[in-house]
């Protein structure tokens, strides 16, 4: 559009030039230019791609013709943009001097005078997708037919009889209907129905039957008494056709793209190559600050895991301390009584029954002894599970064992029901491990007494063990954190514990889940597999 206006231009602005650049012409007297024609035009404001008001602009094929023509005529356009019905009312009273746009017809010649013709404008026939049974103006006897109010297709619709006429503001309103199945068909204008249907992503639910209907002129018009008014629009017409301007703003808004000029093109190049390289040297620096963030990533995990793997070990080391804490006083028994019984033996060595007795008490206690170590570094030893089946009873026993003298001192009431017929397939040091670390924690949250529950059930393919305490509870906000390595609330842990748990239990095929009220308690939840799985039996 603006290309056009400034083609347009061109020979007015060079007849200024010559008119100063002429000798003498400073000594031309200035004479006053006429009063700029104005011409009121009314057009359809919802009439697309000839006319429409899009985002309060009055723009199209039509609007373009007239601005074109302005800088060619120098008539100065006056758009009003409303209804079809009431734009043809506009022009009848005098409100208007031309409609910009109108389809030719010999009943509309007898009202109004047309400029020479600029476009030829069709009628269509548009019905729904699923109907067979119209494919010309005939078939539509005895149908409801929508039709814009004041459009030509109401010439049409004469010659249809018994037809049913729905008139609308404008086409869109009428596609509306067709698509609301209140009337059968719509007639119209075949480019803007196609643009309406389009537009609202519709154009999969109507078609055009048919040949086009009644394909004539188009151009502007006014009244019969208004007729000079056409001499200049006429004259304009040509010229833009004749100029190139006309056949530019056809393409604008009925189908060819309006490539620029050479120098353009290649000045566009040069953005574009520009662009490349600037993409290209911004890909580069991506793909190396990329790498150069990988590598760091991978120097701060490689940190991270050293740091973890020392934590986990350190943890580990802390619970074997605390364990050895536990399990000393049953050392220091055995021990005693073998000391007591070795220092007693020269003096009743002659002593029969006293030799048989001890041959037999120190026995014990140093196999006693023995099992005590052999559990100890079992515990400490890091290795992947070797699962059996045992019955879980015996390592719920083992560490409530281990743990008995400071359940007493806390005056903590343990309460067991582990059936002897409940067995896990499950590596039962690895168990054992996490049965410390959690009866270890329970511990811990009981430091003025309480209970403690551990009970078990069995619910086939699993085991379902459950351990409880009446203890301080851990706060909502931090129930989602505690399997989180190095997540911890006790003044100098580490915050392990409970996520070695967690993958003990996981490699172990099982599942554990904790649920906590603050003040309230803990409850934790183990599900352990109960027999050998398939996988496993490959």
């Amino acid at each position: 559009m603006k290309l056009a206006k400034l083609i347009a231009f061109i020979p007015i602005l060079s007849v200024l030039l010559l008119s100063v650049m002429l000798p003498g012409a400073a000594a031309v007297d200035i004479v006053p230019s006429e009063p700029r024609k104005v011409m009121r035009v009314a057009g359809d404001n919802n009439f697309p791609p000839f006319e429409f008001v899009a985002n309060g602009t009055f723009q199209g094929f039509n609007v373009d013709m007239l601005n074109a023509l302005s800088l060619e005529t120098g008539i100065s356009f006056e758009f009003y943009p409303m209804p079809w019905s009431e734009a043809i009312k506009a022009l009848e009273s005098g409100k208007v001097d031309a409609v910009q746009g109108m389809k030719y017809s010999q009943e509309r010649a007898q009202s109004y005078s047309f400029s020479e013709s600029y476009f030829t404008s069709s009628q269509g026939i548009f019905v729904r997708k699923d109907s067979y049974s119209v494919h010309s103006l005939t078939d539509l006897q005895n149908r409801r037919i929508a039709v814009q109010e004041g459009d030509i297709s109401s010439e049409a619709m004469q010659r249809i009889p018994n037809a049913t006429v729905l008139a609308t503001e404008n086409q869109e309103e009428a596609i509306r209907l067709l698509l609301g199945g209140q009337v059968d068909a719509f007639i119209g204008n075949q480019i803007t129905g196609q643009y309406v249907l389009q537009k609202n992503r519709q154009q999969d639910q109507v078609k055009l039957v048919g040949d086009p209907i009644a394909p004539t002129d188009y151009g502007l018009v006014v009244l019969k008494k208004n007729e000079a008014l056409l001499g200049e629009i006429n004259h304009g017409l040509r010229e833009l056709k004749s100029n190139g301007t006309y056949a530019k703003i056809e393409r604008k808004w009925f189908g060819e793209y309006i490539y620029p000029s050479a120098p353009r093109l290649k000045e566009l190049l040069s953005y574009v190559v520009a662009g490349l390289v600037i993409t290209a040297a911004v890909l580069l620096l991506i793909l190396w600050w990329n790498l150069t963030l990988k590598r760091e990533l991978k120097k701060r995990l490689d940190a991270y895991k050293k740091t973890l793997d020392e934590l986990a070990r350190r943890d580990r080391l802390q619970s074997l301390g605390q364990l050895v804490a536990g399990i000393a006083h049953e050392i220091r028994n055995p021990i005693t009584s073998i000391l007591s019984y070795s220092q007693a033996l020269p003096f009743k060595y002659d002593n029969k029954e006293y030799r048989e007795f001890f041959t037999m008490h120190v026995t014990e206690e140093v196999m006693r002894l023995n099992r005590i170590v052999t559990e100890l570094l079992d515990f400490a030893r890091e290795k992947p599970p070797e699962k059996t089946l045992f019955k879980l009873e015996e390592p719920v026993r083992a560490v409530a064992l281990f743990f008995h003298n400071l359940l007493e001192e806390r005056r903590i009431v343990v309460q067991l029901d582990v059936p002897d017929s409940a067995y896990v397939w499950a590596d039962a040091q690895q168990i054992k491990q996490v049965l410390i670390n959690l009866i270890r924690n329970a511990i811990d949250a009981m430091p003025g007494g309480g209970t403690l529950r551990i009970a078990a059930q069995e619910r086939q393919p699993f085991v379902i063990l459950e351990i409880e305490d009446t203890g301080e509870g851990i706060d909502a906000d931090d129930l989602p954190k505690i399997f989180e390595p190095f997540f911890t609330k006790k003044a100098g842990g580490v915050g392990l514990g409970l996520s070695i748990c967690y993958q003990l239990v996981r490699d172990n095929r099982g599942e554990i889940e904790v649920t906590s009220e603050k003040g309230a308690g803990t409850r934790i939840v183990l599900k352990l597999p109960s027999q050998l799985e398939e996988e496993e039996h490959a």
